[in-house]
């Protein structure tokens, strides 16, 4: 059994990167993925999240789930004493972010779907390109029937007798632009 050639993901130490550019790489392949654990956490536990990320430029970066307005209403008042235009706005959100994830995972397994529907018809395509010929493949020869094994036979028996005349032909220094063996 061979052994993986690469290292694979690996654990990184937590330090100051000191190269701007790898540091601003870094900074937002992260960012990326804590809003994705955000969205999550969210999403699995009903929850309401905030996450306000300064990147090393200064720039703000923001998730916010339901929205801004009701994160940061919970946070200056922890027990609100809501409206109910209030509240039937924050359901109304949340019912559509559902919506809007469902219909993401639906079209996520449709799009998986067809990528492996085209890696089939791309193998099928190249078996078909393939130019193999019949008895190169064992198989195709042992499904031939009775006629068919009788068919290739005389056809290769032909082709055997064309070829020794175009081989006296060439004994006796015949010219070798003849090719009316081919066409008979």
């Amino acid at each position: 059994m061979e052994r993986k050639r690469t290292k694979g993901r690996q654990k990184i130490a937590i330090a100051r990167i000191k190269k701007d550019s790898d540091c601003f790489a870094t900074f937002s392949k992260r960012r990326l993925g804590l809003f994705r654990k955000a969205s999550d956490v969210s999403a699995q536990c009903n929850a309401d999240v905030a996450v306000v990320v300064y990147s090393p430029t200064g720039k703000p970066f923001s998730f916010f789930h339901p929205t801004m307005e009701s994160v940061v209403s919970r946070i200056e008042n922890p027990n609100p004493k809501t409206s109910d235009s209030s509240r039937l706005f924050e359901a109304y959100t949340r019912t559509r972010v559902m919506q809007l994830n469902q219909m993401i995972e639906k079209l996520d397994g449709e799009l998986q779907a067809e990528v492996e529907r085209e890696k089939k018809l791309e193998n099928e395509t190249k078996k078909k390109n393939r130019t193999v010929s019949f008895w190169e493949e064992e198989e195709a020869v042992g499904k031939f029937d009775e006629e068919q094994v009788k068919n290739v036979t005389n056809l290769l028996e032909n082709l055997k007798a064309r070829l020794r005349v175009r081989e006296d032909e060439l004994k006796r220094g015949a010219s070798s632009s003849s090719s009316s063996f081919l066409l008979h």
